[in-house]
């Protein structure tokens, strides 16, 4: 095989012809294969090369390995760009992941400041059966299974393009040898102490020794995924819009589909919101969905990602960590107004002030004051004339989304007693009595097209 024609073919597929590129470079010898690629491609189609070598200091090789680099990109006349990622910021595990967001975060840095839209990694048909083996054995959702994509968005504006994953490992290194590139062996590749090594020297050679075309077979079957997941996306995107309403998923109609699209959906919302998820956290969703005797309800699925059912509504919402409720937190002085956001204000004056039509007031005697307005508490109670009132509890009772109940704003003392829940609920106890006098008033005001 040509190497160099069937490079050019996927070069012109790829379509990026003399734009510039980004290319992680390594030293090893499919990313030095790459450069020599790129630097044979014919001039009308070849791009501006510009080379990002990361040291991971993981070993006392990679300094002579980076320089190098940096001295093949000088004699080419190719732009460089390298960091070190040192090694007292390593994690204890999980390094080669870690390893892995910092070199892309790296590569991102580098595309903003010289506006380059278009990352190449020197990832190869091998790689492509190895990460699909690994996969296949760790289990998980079948998209996965998809593997390593020909090419993908990279930074939402970008694209991460991998244009040797039809070369088998075996050839580069022959195109290497013919044209007498110098690159370097990462000694730990010959260790079995991770999976990947493992999958690389026991399971692929076997793998290849009963099928020569093994390699081309798993390829062929990675762009068969990639097509059936694209069109399934389509179809199931249509679903989705079908349920959708500005403040969720109409639980009702999600609940007349058969279970395949009720799963597809589900993993869809969570893909475009979350990330993957795995067939345990569908399952327990859709049994979130269709307990009848459950009208409210909430799964972690992520992070601060939590997968919710409201009455008739599902979806995933952000929820704030406890530490970060109740942050906001303002005085109220007499006679000036407290923007809560832009469509909303409060403030405390005398009363008698006169007010708007749509205006919501609580009224007070002195003996409450000072007041502050804020976002509730985990905890908060409302003060009433029969005692005290869980916050939560009237907003269940009220029927206020999970998602909406951290937003919800309450107006209390300097001892945090809460004596309005604004929008739904006030304290009996300022209500005038027989001996008693209102003496001010707090105004909660919507201000939605108003001149302010």
């Amino acid at each position: 095989m040509d190497l160099n024609l069937k490079f050019k073919q996927i070069w012109e597929q790829l379509n990026i012809g003399q734009q510039a590129v980004l290319v992680g470079v390594s030293g090893g010898v499919d990313s030095m294969v790459l450069l020599d690629l790129l630097g044979q491609l014919p001039y009308s189609i070849r791009p501006v090369i510009h080379v990002a070598t990361v040291d991971h200091c993981l070993r006392p090789e990679s300094v002579q390995e980076t320089e190098y680099v940096r001295q093949y990109c000088l004699d080419h006349g190719l732009n460089f760009h390298t960091i070190q990622w040192p090694k007292n910021t390593h994690p204890s595990a999980g390094i080669e992941e870690a390893g892995r967001h910092f070199r892309y975060r790296f590569f991102a840095d580098i595309m903003t400041s010289f506006g380059i839209k278009h990352l190449l990694t020197a990832h190869h048909a091998d790689d492509q059966a190895e990460t699909f083996l690994m996969k296949l054995i760790r289990g998980g959702d079948l998209s996965q299974l998809k593997g390593i994509q020909f090419q993908r968005s990279f930074m939402s504006d970008r694209y991460l393009s991998r244009p040797l994953l039809f070369f088998a490992k075996k050839s580069l290194y022959a195109y290497a040898n013919q044209r007498q590139l110098t690159f370097f062996e990462d000694q730990t590749n010959s260790s079995d102490e991770f999976l990947r090594n493992r999958i690389r020297h026991e399971v692929v050679p076997l793998l290849k020794q009963e099928s020569p075309h093994f390699l081309e077979h798993l390829n062929s079957y990675q762009q068969q995924l990639n097509e059936l997941f694209s069109v399934s996306k389509r179809s199931l995107s249509k679903l989705i819009t079908d349920i959708s309403t500005p403040e969720g998923y109409r639980t009702e109609k999600w609940l007349m589909w058969p279970v395949a699209e009720k799963k597809a959906t589900l993993r869809l919302i969570c893909e475009q919101q979350v990330g993957e998820i795995n067939e345990g956290q569908v399952n327990e969703m859709i049994e979130l969905l269709e307990n009848e005797r459950r009208p409210q309800g909430k799964i972690d699925v992520k992070g601060q990602k939590v997968f919710y059912k409201n009455y008739h509504l599902f979806g995933v919402i952000t929820v704030a960590q406890p530490d970060e409720i109740g942050t906001f937190k303002q005085r109220l002085t007499l006679g000036q107004w407290v923007d809560l956001s832009p469509n909303e204000k409060i403030g405390l004056f005398p009363a008698g002030t006169l007010t708007a039509e749509n205006d919501d007031v609580l009224e007070i005697t002195a003996e409450f004051l000072p007041l502050d307005v804020r976002h509730r508490l985990f905890g908060d109670k409302l003060c009433t004339s029969i005692g005290k009132q869980k916050v939560k509890k009237i907003l269940i009772d009220r029927k206020v989304p999970v998602d909406q109940r951290a937003k919800v704003w309450v107006v209390g003392n300097e001892n945090n007693e809460v004596l309005w829940i604004v929008g739904h609920k006030k304290s009996n106890l300022s209500r005038q009595d027989v001996n008693d006098k209102i003496h001010y008033i707090v105004i909660y005001r919507k201000i939605s097209g108003e001149k302010r």
